[in-house]
């Protein structure tokens, strides 16, 4: 019994910094985007609101990326 109470003890104390630094990063990761207006879109990459282009003619086999702005083939981001 005493042998398992020390286990557990050498287990709280070595799972307490994982412990403490997860409660300083949670508020870092959960950022609220920003309220775009006049038609604009969040994007996440750049962290800012973007100005929509109209997309261009894209040729077959092609699509639109809104965030780079340029037609790319299927199945690239």
């Amino acid at each position: 019994m005493r042998n398992l109470l020390r286990r557990s003890t050498i287990a709280a104390v070595a799972a307490a910094p994982i412990a403490a630094a997860s409660l300083f990063t949670a508020p870092i990761g959960s950022a609220e985007p920003l309220n775009c207006v006049n038609g604009q879109f969040w994007d996440p990459i750049t962290n800012t609101c973007q100005t929509p282009r109209p997309a261009d003619n894209c040729a077959p086999g092609e699509y639109w990326n809104a965030l780079s702005n340029v037609c790319r083939p299927l199945g690239l981001l």
